[in-house]
């Protein structure tokens, strides 16, 4: 026998919700033949009028390589199962944690499990307080459209123009270096932290990368205040300026339905490893969580920003919701962090945590302009050495890959 329709909303339309929709599947195909077995009805609601794609290619793809959205879209397969159903160009602009039910296109759908995955978008700097803002072309990139719009602007510089980023993080140079590519407009990063990637990098893979952009023709000026980044970008006077200073976590649905978020500007829908919200049924995965939990015997909150966080996240929850929020699905918190940028035809890694907090250390293994190895090492438990926490490499070559696998390694003493 079956039971009723089992309904499953999610909203967004990101890696996260790919992910769930994908690893529900493979959970409850195991169950097709039991006598448990119900129906279920997957409802997908995103703002975007694409089909789920990559984040990190609206950078990487659309705008270095001038692809299309279609080039960069997910596998198709899992949003084509039986019972799926993918709203385009439908935001949901309600939801009622109690009553189980979801407003989006001014109809109401009713779910039995909710899956939060509105991921984040990019922070906008307040023109008032940043009257260097006024009157200028100015760029933030979140989506394919502001890609493909930057692109198009950037082909018609010439070598009089000139080109600002503000904000010296992934997403920044990563722009930088498209514009480089692209476009004869010389190029400058303007940062205000005392070095580019600080929160993602040790010192000297940060160093390695300024370098590299400085190789080609990009200047790169860290340590500015307020007054010293305005005075910067009037002395420039850019024709355009591409501003990527962050990211903010979509959590107004969630905050509005009374499920917890995290404080602060940063703060993210709270969830546990498992991606459970404050709220029965609702769950939540992607940019626009915070999670809180137990690892090695200490409370932590990890705020993910990163595709490989949003797919594992996405396949615990989309585990749970398959075995009917009773298999050991995982935790996120025992997963290996993973980053990854491309600039200049080079490909950066890191894995675990890579960058330098209090109590950690850097030691480079290894760096030349092709190649880099950066171990992040924290003294271990057992006072026997340190342990390589994180590891950053660039390149190929055998030493690399070697490399790649010292997550863990004690070092000797």
């Amino acid at each position: 026998m079956t039971t009723s329709p089992h309904r499953i909303a999610v909203i967004g339309g990101g890696v996260a919700a790919h992910t769930l929709v994908k690893a529900y599947g493979t959970v409850s195909a195991a169950a097709d033949a039991s006598d448990e077995a119900s129906e279920t009805m997957i409802d997908i609601f995103t703002a975007e009028p694409h089909a789920p794609y990559r984040r990190p290619e609206v950078n990487k793809g659309i705008l270095l390589k001038g692809k299309t959205p279609a080039d960069i879209a997910l596998p198709g397969a899992p949003l084509e199962a039986p019972g799926v159903t993918l709203h385009l160009s439908t935001p949901v602009t309600h939801v009622d944690a109690d009553a189980h039910t979801l407003t989006a296109g001014g109809t109401t759908y009713q779910w039995d499990q909710l899956v939060i995955a509105t991921g984040a978008g990019p922070r906008l700097l307040d023109p008032t307080q940043n009257t260097w803002l006024n009157g200028r072309d100015v760029h933030y990139i979140r989506t394919p459209e502001h890609s493909t719009a930057l692109r198009a602007r950037l082909e018609e510089l010439g070598a009089d123009d000139t080109v600002v980023v503000v904000g010296g993080g992934v997403l920044g140079l990563e722009a930088a270096s498209a514009a480089a590519t692209i476009g004869a407009a010389p190029v400058h990063v303007l940062e205000m932290a005392d070095e580019v990637c600080s929160r993602m990098l040790p010192p000297a893979a940060s160093q390695w990368l300024r370098e590299r952009h400085g190789e080609n023709k990009v200047s790169v000026t860290c340590g500015l205040d307020a007054d010293a980044l305005a005075a910067e970008i009037d002395r420039l006077d850019p024709a355009v300026i591409v501003v990527s200073v962050g990211a903010v976590r979509d959590t107004m649905l969630a905050e509005d339905a009374g499920i917890a978020v995290g404080a602060g500007p940063g703060g993210g829908v709270i969830v546990d490893p498992a991606g459970r919200t404050s709220a029965p049924d609702v769950w939540a995965a992607g940019d626009c969580v915070e999670v809180h939990g137990e690892l090695d015997g200490v409370e932590v909150t990890v705020r993910p920003e990163d595709e490989g966080s949003a797919r594992a996240l996405g396949t615990i929850v989309g585990r749970q919701l398959g075995a009917g929020n009773t298999a050991e699905a995982g935790s996120y918190l025992e997963e290996q962090r993973r980053g990854w940028t491309n600039q200049y035809g080079l490909m950066l890694n890191t894995v675990g945590e890579a960058g330098l907090v209090e109590g950690r250390r850097e030691q480079v293994e290894l760096s030349s302009p092709e190649e880099l190895v950066v171990y992040s090492v924290a003294p271990a438990a057992d006072g026997s050495g340190d342990v390589v926490v994180g590891v950053t490499t660039v390149g190929r070559s055998p030493e690399v890959r070697a490399a790649k696998g010292a997550l863990g390694t004690v070092l000797a003493a």
